[in-house]
């Protein structure tokens, strides 16, 4: 199993780079790193414990909001069912899920892609919430067939407030770089994979 998900988990990231990848190389291979383009730089803040302040902030409210929509949503059919009830044995495993396959694959889509490039052509406000939206959209693709009314709404906004916060953190705070919002969701993940390890 845990052989699987780690091909699955590089397949994904592989899968979600290379439309940034293709697109860096027509339109600015010659301008700036491929690394620099989609963010995955250190950090750079002029306040380096404020930047780590809003980090913990962030991500005490990302794994508050997660533990509230899996308590909505726990009969909904999702990638982390795998590990229910595995336990401690499960965490080699999810935290393959929730570093590689879920937050660093979605951070390049997302945050590292998508928002850069409409920032170029917005102001941040509505770069970001259009991001916010097409990741709330994606995860509710994901379950549909699966839930209610209610319930899908919950699944389409829970992630959208995340996304917010995760693109203010990183275009506002970190300089551009991704990393701290890749921080946030992989260990928010994390803790709600074994979450349900455990149920």
């Amino acid at each position: 199993m845990l052989v699987n998900q780690l091909l699955n988990s590089i397949a994904q990231v592989i899968l979600f780079t290379l439309i940034p990848f293709l697109w860096w190389l027509v339109t600015a291979r010659k301008q700036v790193n491929f690394f620099r383009w989609l963010g995955l730089t250190k950090p750079e803040s002029n306040d380096p414990r404020k930047l780590g302040l809003l980090i913990i902030v962030a991500f005490l409210i990302c794994l508050l909001l997660g533990l509230w929509q899996l308590r909505i949503t726990s009969d909904v059919s999702s990638s982390n069912s795998l590990y229910r009830g595995l336990g401690l044995a499960a965490l080699p495993n999810i935290i393959i899920f929730a570093f590689v396959q879920t937050a660093l694959s979605e951070e390049i889509l997302f945050r590292g892609f998508l928002l850069k490039r409409l920032m170029a052509k917005f102001d941040f406000p509505i770069a970001a919430i259009a991001q916010a939206i097409l990741f709330g959209i994606v995860h509710l693709a994901i379950a549909l067939g699966q839930v209610d009314l209610i319930t899908g709404i919950v699944i389409a906004v829970y992630p959208m407030i995340p996304a917010l916060m995760i693109a203010y953190l990183n275009e506002r705070q970190a300089g551009g770089s991704i990393l701290p919002g890749y921080l946030i969701h992989g260990t928010a993940n994390t803790i709600s994979g074994m979450i349900l390890a455990y149920a």
